[in-house]
């Protein structure tokens, strides 16, 4: 058999081509299984059917409680975002007792998953901030160091409201074979959506003139 040479004069492998490699997985008799994916990722969402009965009057104690307390700068660039306690003031109780059912059901509902190994019970509410994004405004990528979830509750979206966007916690090495590395989800008014406190997410740039309103809170477990 003669075999094509280099330039200088070496033998070149003879490697087959496609339709040769096919036929010799039939000689091998190369049986495929299917794929394996590993380390899923939940995300939930879940949303209060009564939202409406109190968003309103909620928005204008929001608005209110921004006038007379400065911003926290932390993921929040060209918007308002509060201090994480804001929740704990008396006047917002009404409004607690609503955002905090459903949290907490929507944390039972995440644990509640042969995969997950933490109940229910061992979860706590951490803190708790509301995020005014205007015209413009945006949150950097982050995570929420030392808690074990974290979460959103839409409270006012805007037309084209911006996604929150999540990204593959190696997504760089991901990016050189595969072709989705980020996802979004849609901000919906009354949904919450949780997921793992250390998944980098952001929320890009609001271009409507009206201002989009979310409240973020984190979760740890009781030591």
């Amino acid at each position: 058999m003669e075999y094509e040479k280099d330039s200088r004069g070496r033998p070149l492998p003879n490697i087959p081509l496609p339709n040769e490699i096919k036929d010799a997985s039939k000689q091998m008799s190369i049986k495929l299984y299917p794929p394996e994916y590993l380390f899923p990722t939940k995300i939930l969402t879940s949303c209060d059917g009564d939202f409406n009965s109190y968003r309103d009057d909620m928005i204008k104690w929001m608005v209110d409680y921004s006038n007379k307390n400065e911003t926290v700068g932390k993921s929040n660039l060209g918007g308002y975002q509060s201090p994480d306690n804001f929740y704990l003031e008396e006047s917002f109780a009404p409004f607690m007792n609503r955002i905090s059912d459903h949290i907490m059901s929507t944390v039972a509902d995440y644990v509640d998953d042969k995969n997950i190994h933490v109940d229910a019970d061992q979860l706590k509410l951490c803190n708790m901030w509301f995020n005014f994004n205007y015209k413009d405004s945006y949150n950097v990528t982050h995570t929420h160091p030392g808690c074990v979830l974290a979460g959103v509750l839409w409270v006012q979206s805007v037309e084209e409201s911006p996604h929150i966007m999540f990204e593959a916690c190696d997504c760089f090495a991901r990016a050189a074979l595969e072709r989705i590395t980020h996802e979004s989800f849609e901000p919906k008014e009354g949904f919450i959506c949780l997921f793992p406190a250390h998944m980098p997410h952001r929320v890009d740039i609001n271009h409507s003139e009206h201002t989009r309103i979310s409240i973020s809170f984190n979760i740890v477990q009781q030591t």
